[in-house]
């Protein structure tokens, strides 16, 4: 199997005639702000602790890493139901499972860049995939164009939809991923974690040729 080189946004095909204007985005994390839309209600009982986070310049798996630790659980007992944005401030909910134990005291979780917002029980860890979706809100700096134009391709895309790049989000900086995937195709990653494994699988199946 091969893998294709990571190619820059640039050299992409692009929906609608290109982009009619041009700006900077995520200049700060507070430019790119994403909320995640949860499928239910926290039912108020039960062994997991729901907790909903608010975090800045911090990816998930660490989060999730540092509650664990907090909590004095094992780290397959927190769970989220997906990956956000590193670079951004995002705000989205976790599960940690406290069969058996004292629920501790979340107020002395003093991390910069992590704010917990809600918490509440409930009777089922949350699994990845339960979320309705996620809403962003990204805003645009030195933003330079034709703003008629740019309106009007909005409204296609609305209508229509637009290409679904997997670029260095997915596939890592420099490619890193890709190489990674590669190397789980011919058998060279034996020990992964869970997690870094469906990375891998994901990234080599949408860049294989």
């Amino acid at each position: 199997m091969s893998i294709l080189p990571n190619p820059s946004v640039s050299e992409l095909p692009f929906a609608f005639g290109g982009p009619p204007c041009t700006g900077v985005i995520r200049a700060v994390p507070e430019d790119f702000l994403v909320d995640e839309i949860s499928l239910f209600d926290p039912d108020g009982e039960g062994e997991h602790q729901l907790l909903r986070i608010e975090k800045r310049n911090t990816n998930t798996e660490w989060v999730a890493g540092l509650l664990a630790r907090h909590a004095s659980v094992p780290r397959r007992d927190v769970s989220y139901a997906g990956q956000k944005d590193r670079n951004a401030v995002t705000r989205q909910w976790f599960s940690v499972r406290l069969a058996g134990q004292p629920e501790p005291d979340w107020s002395e979780l003093d991390c910069s860049g992590i704010k917990i917002l809600e918490s509440a029980r409930h009777g089922r860890k949350l699994r990845t995939g339960a979320l309705k979706g996620n809403r962003f809100t990204i805003r645009v700096s030195k933003f330079d164009g034709d703003q008629t134009v740019l309106k009007k391709c909005l409204a296609r895309v609305a209508e229509e939809g637009a290409p679904n790049y997997f670029g260095e989000q997915r596939f890592g900086r420099g490619g890193g991923n890709i190489v990674s995937a590669e190397a789980l195709f011919r058998g060279e990653l034996k020990r992964l974690k869970r997690q870094k494994r469906g990375i891998y699988a994901l990234c080599g199946t949408f860049a294989a040729v």
